[in-house]
């Protein structure tokens, strides 16, 4: 079956078409990896060009750009388009009731990772899709229950070129979880970020908020990826939330306390234990930050997150 996949660019993303391939037998025709916040132009520019069949896979919806997409995949189902969207993101009840009312198939599942609803409902007894997204969900919800998620997830997000992730859909749909290649890649990067976090210690301070402790941190270039040192920084100080600024946008982990309402408070969304929004530096601190001063925004951001928490206080994760 030909079809276009159309996905977030990270692994769960890349896990999402994969499993999909593996359900209909069939690897894509072409692969956009994209960003919720750029779907909206994609989709306007999307030309069938014989292709009937279009997969969406892990990319939530901006209320702004929703109008925009309506439209677009309203002219794509008037082709001859069938479109499948799956997602696990917080989504409006309106947003699943317009979309399936102009033709589009939504299948929408907050308990589990992109990958793991391409497999619910396209290929449940796949065992080898079971094995693929359970190790995605492991680290794209914070569940990390499963090992394999750790290493897979370095393996498929340390390498930003969209080609190594094609090459990937295409190892995974063949049923190779793990081979040599994938191991080399893997030493690869725990030796860097090994070294990596010794430089972390000026990036992040801790503040405690309502009693609690919360790690907050200016991104560094390189090793680690935010989520690794997250967990770290969070282990080494006994911190309940991670936050985390790279001038543009915050990110919120935590093991145990939702996290999502703190992102939503600035705009943003996500997961309960995994959300983000965009916050941008005032200029001041993004030009002392490339002269290598870090203390300056690290307060500034310090207390916007102290602000936020405040104002939400914690819930913990159930």
């Amino acid at each position: 079956m030909d079809f276009y996949a159309i996905v977030h660019n990270d692994f769960d993303g890349t896990a999402s078409a994969a499993v999909y391939s593996r359900a209909v037998n069939s690897l894509p025709k072409k692969v956009w990896f994209t960003e919720p916040t750029k779907l909206h132009n994609l989709l306007a520019k999307l030309e069938l060009r014989g292709v009937s069949n279009v997969m969406i896979a892990d990319l939530g919806i901006n209320a702004s750009t929703f109008p925009s997409i309506v439209e677009s995949l309203k002219r794509l189902v008037g082709e001859g388009a069938k479109v499948q969207w799956f997602d696990h993101h917080v989504w409006k009840e309106e947003w699943k009731s317009k979309l399936k009312e102009i033709g589009v198939e939504v299948y929408h599942d907050t308990s589990t990772c992109g990958a793991g609803v391409v497999h619910k409902y396209m290929n449940p007894n796949d065992d080898f899709s079971a094995k693929l997204a359970s190790a995605d969900c492991s680290v794209d919800i914070w569940l990390h229950d499963d090992p394999m998620g750790e290493k897979l997830r370095r393996v498929v997000e340390g390498n930003r070129d969209f080609s190594w992730k094609e090459k990937l859909i295409q190892t995974f749909y063949n049923g190779v979880l793990w081979n040599d290649e994938f191991q080399k890649i893997l030493e690869d990067k725990i030796d860097e970020e090994l070294r990596g976090y010794q430089r972390l210690k000026k990036h992040f301070k801790v503040i405690e908020v309502d009693g609690k402790k919360v790690a907050v941190a200016i991104r560094w270039k390189g090793a680690p990826d935010i989520s690794y040192a997250g967990q770290y920084i969070m282990t080494r100080t006994g911190a309940a939330v991670f936050a985390s600024a790279n001038g543009k946008a915050i990110s919120f982990r935590s093991n145990r306390y939702e996290v999502r309402k703190f992102a939503t408070r600035l705009g943003g969304g996500g997961h309960p234990l995994a959300a983000g929004a965009g916050l941008k530096l005032p200029l001041i601190y993004r030009v002392l930050r490339r002269l290598g001063w870090v203390t300056p925004a690290l307060n500034w951001v310090s207390n916007v997150v102290s602000n936020v928490i405040k104002e939400e206080g914690f819930t913990e994760y159930k």
